[in-house]
């Protein structure tokens, strides 16, 4: 191809992208859908060219200044982040802080593939410090320390034992907590809730009959298969275990010091969450989980979100068992960084399993069971049993 053939094509696009920049404006298009569009025709045509052409547009546009994004933000949002500190002002060791690579204010942090494995997020705002950790499920030798030391029930299946949420007030030294091993202090004895199939689930845990078989089997035979079925009696007859709250249902409203909660008629100002301030710092963990022996799932999860004013953080407790029930207990702490009001808001809902199927049965989908897994549809559509909210004495 020629020189001036391809200064004509060069001329043609440009007329060609031109005519296409005016028509979508025209027609409704935000031109930074049209900018999205030409930078993705780029990086396709780019990867056409030989590697040395690749190298030497790469140099010619790393020399050119490129475009700053800026982030929606309220009218209300402060002009000044000086309040911010990242990582957090006592934080100490290493901290992983991913930042957006536009704006450069937006935090999201996400566990690496590094041993040991361990991520340690933090920030501070105004007086507030928080701190985030998350770690791999306990291992035997941790869970059997537990048992032996601190509960006297089966554990869930898994365990994020050193996983944790902190919110610490750098002013008064006053915090809040979430982690794993305290909400299973806050278990109630025992549970009234059983499996669809509770009796059948029974009997085959109850050690089996040998009346048939006891004119084919000589009597030692017989006399050491008693004897076995004793001992098997004695590890899975559930008549002999100490009643435990088998669907971990915690109630847990985190982890306190230095704070009085009291009740309140106030309650978390949800216009001011929905406002397009800039989000600092965002973060989601699970605490415990446990499927029930293939009849649902129960688990314990914390989300994060802090913005420049304000944060909230959510603890829900998501129970399913099939067939049965689904239940959802949430706490929720809003604390504002201007004042340094924390509300404390704890929520319970509960449904039958039967009903909340009805909901969705004439849906049509590959997956007619697919909501039943999300706990953001399910608490949206369950009844609310009791809904309670606290503030701190300021």
């Amino acid at each position: 191809m020629s020189e001036g053939d391809t200064r004509d094509d060069s001329s043609k696009n440009h007329t060609d992208e031109s005519k296409i920049l005016n028509a979508s404006i025209n027609s409704g298009i935000n031109a930074v859908h049209v900018n999205t569009a030409r930078e993705m025709t780029q990086l396709h045509t780019r990867a056409r060219l030989p590697i040395h052409l690749q190298a030497k547009n790469e140099n010619r546009n790393s020399s050119m200044p490129k475009p700053q994004r800026k982030p929606l933000m309220s009218s209300t949002f402060p002009k000044s982040n000086s309040n911010v500190s990242i990582p957090a002002k006592s934080h100490t060791g290493s901290c992983n802080n991913p930042q957006c690579t536009h704006c450069g204010q937006v935090i999201i942090p996400s566990p690496k593939s590094s041993l040991p494995i361990q991520d340690h997020p933090s920030i501070t705002v105004n007086d507030w410090s928080i701190f985030t950790i998350k770690r791999p499920i306990l291992n035997s030798t941790e869970l059997d320390d537990l048992a032996d030391s601190r509960f006297e029930f089966p554990l869930p299946e898994m365990i994020f034992g050193n996983n944790l949420v902190k919110l610490v007030n750098d002013k008064d030294g006053s915090s809040i907590e979430f982690n794993a091993l305290d909400a299973l202090d806050s278990l109630d004895e025992e549970s009234s809730l059983k499996v669809s199939y509770h009796k059948e689930w029974l009997e085959s845990r109850r050690s089996p009959s040998t009346a048939s078989s006891s004119d084919i089997i000589d009597k030692s035979e017989k006399a050491q298969k008693e004897i076995t079925n004793k001992d098997l009696k004695k590890l899975t007859d559930l008549d002999s275990l100490k009643p435990y709250d088998w669907t971990y249902s915690t109630n847990y409203k985190g982890t306190i010091k230095n704070v009085q909660f009291s009740e309140t008629d106030e309650k978390i100002p949800v216009e001011k969450l929905l406002r397009p301030d800039p989000i600092l710092f965002f973060d989601e963990l699970i605490l415990f989980e446990d499927e029930l022996g293939d009849n649902g799932i129960s688990m314990l999860s914390t989300k994060i979100r802090v913005m420049p004013t304000c944060l909230l953080l959510l603890c829900r407790f998501s129970l399913r068992i099939d067939n049965v029930i689904f239940r959802i207990r949430d706490t929720r702490i809003y604390i504002d960084f201007d004042t340094n009001l924390i509300l404390r808001e704890y929520k319970v809902q509960e449904c039958s399993y039967s009903e909340v199927l009805k909901k969705i049965s004439n849906k049509s989908n590959n997956d007619p069971k697919k909501l039943l897994r999300d706990t953001m549809w399910v608490s949206q559509n369950i009844p609310i049993l009791s809904c309670t909210v606290e503030s701190n004495t300021i």
